[in-house]
């Protein structure tokens, strides 16, 4: 009886619970359509809604990105009429029947295809668009290295090595000083360079960037000495001869080896200046440099004019005694050395405040007395905002300097210093200098010329 009575007085209970679970069943939405661009796999119809949107996406600056990873023939010659761009990073690998349906497309087509029979290859040498195969690992045909050739712009950034024959197929000889020309240039994953392929390259493009090389012969270098401007990009370079040093050096153009570091051997270093001290020679990109030990460089490479970035050593921390004194004593005008961690000659700062142009030395974090008199004569902006300290007789001698100062690291500024800072003739900043006595805070402030930080708001 009890059991009876307790099974009823739950039975209103149950069946709301029943009541709204069925409810919720009927309302419940619906899971989102996934995007159709992010399938691995699209039916006919769905590439023929796709391609019918494509004109919205040129409109908009876009491409057709799909992310399929296999693709039928007639998926694929339904994709050739595409009005945009025709992305396919995930594809992998290419029957050709699919890269003939793809043949047709007139625009610019990239694949993420790794391998090609040479069937495929065949099919995609007839297209008359733009094909990049970014991550295409081998190039044996010749027809569609011929294809390719054509391009103003190549992408085979996967691509290891090839034959002398592929490598003039990709770079056909040009007028490079047709004005006519499009910026002609070549991106390839190479890890060798031959000297065929290095003088069918420097004859047919006006730059490119090989940044798979660890070291370039010295056979293959001179292969591509003189010549047009020229702007070669090798990030990769792990070691460089005296003999490459001098042949890529030899020439008109940019050498940008940034990434090379973080310090030449003497030998190349040595036969790096010596071109650079000669006519032809390229502007070469030294700033992975971290050291600095060749007097010889640090002068040629430092005294460049109108280079920018290709005249600079933005990278170097260290000089040695030799290299400091060197340029000291340099009769020329030198770049500066703004990521130089340590300063200690009064001699090569004199030399700096000299010359005209802003000072910048933000890497210092300490500087001895006789440096900081040395650079408050120069008549321009001086930038010392990693200074962590500053002495009295430091602070007596930028008060007088006459262009802006920057002392945005320092953080605390002893009573003396700041009352002999506090006489500044040019304007200061101060921007993280937080801990100040009383006294000193008067000091400072009394300057209109010094720039503390903002209050903290209440």
């Amino acid at each position: 009886m009890n059991a009876t009575r307790a099974a009823l007085r739950l039975a209103p209970s149950i069946l709301l619970l029943a009541l709204i679970g069925a409810w919720g069943l009927q309302t419940a939405p619906a899971a989102p359509a996934k995007d159709p661009t992010q399938l691995e796999a699209i039916t006919a119809e769905l590439a023929t809604e796709l391609v019918r949107q494509s004109a919205d996406l040129v409109k908009q600056g876009k491409p057709l990105r799909l992310a399929v990873k296999e693709l039928s023939a007639d998926v694929a010659t339904i994709l050739a009429g595409s009005q945009a761009e025709l992305h396919l990073p995930n594809l992998t690998s290419l029957t050709p029947d699919a890269a003939a349906g793809l043949a047709p497309f007139a625009g610019t087509l990239a694949l993420g295809v790794k391998e090609l029979s040479d069937e495929a290859a065949a099919a995609l040498a007839k297209r008359v668009g733009i094909t990049r195969l970014d991550a295409l690992t081998t190039l044996t045909s010749l027809p569609l290295a011929e294809r390719i050739g054509k391009q103003t712009v190549v992408s085979l950034g996967g691509v290891r090595r090839i034959s002398p024959e592929i490598a003039r197929a990709l770079n056909p000889p040009v007028d490079l000083q047709d004005k006519n020309l499009g910026y002609r240039w070549i991106d390839i994953g190479l890890t060798e360079l031959s000297p065929e392929a290095g003088a069918a390259i420097v004859a047919s493009r006006h730059g490119f960037g090989m940044h798979s090389l660890e070291s370039i012969t010295p056979e293959a270098a001179a292969a591509m000495t003189g010549g047009p401007f020229i702007n070669m990009r090798i990030w990769g370079l792990k070691t460089i001869s005296p003999a490459t040093a001098t042949a890529l050096a030899n020439g008109s153009g940019f050498l940008d080896i940034r990434m090379f570091g973080p310090e030449l051997p003497d030998d190349t270093a040595e036969a790096f200046a010596a071109q650079m001290s000669k006519q032809p020679c390229r502007m070469v990109d030294l700033n992975g440099l971290k050291k600095l030990s060749s007097p010889a460089l640090a002068v040629a490479a430092l005294r460049r004019e109108g280079h920018g970035n290709h005249s600079q050593l933005g990278g170097v921390a260290e000089i040695t005694d030799d290299v400091t004194r060197a340029l000291a004593e340099s009769k020329d005008r030198i770049n500066g050395l703004p990521s130089l961690t340590s300063l200690t000659s009064a001699a090569l700062a004199a030399k700096y405040a000299a010359q005209g142009g802003d000072l910048n030395f933000k890497k210092l974090a300490t500087i001895p007395d006789d440096v900081a008199a040395a650079l408050a004569t120069h008549k321009g902006k001086v930038d010392l905002s990693g200074l962590r300290s500053l002495s009295v007789a430091a602070a007596t001698a930028f008060a007088a300097h006459e262009g802006p100062l920057l002392l945005d690291g320092l953080e605390e500024l002893g009573d003396d210093a700041a009352a002999a800072l506090s006489k500044a003739v040019g304007s200061v900043s101060l921007k993280r200098l937080t801990k100040l006595s009383p006294a000193a805070r008067s000091a400072i402030g009394s300057n209109p010329r010094i720039s503390l930080p903002a209050p903290a708001a209440p």
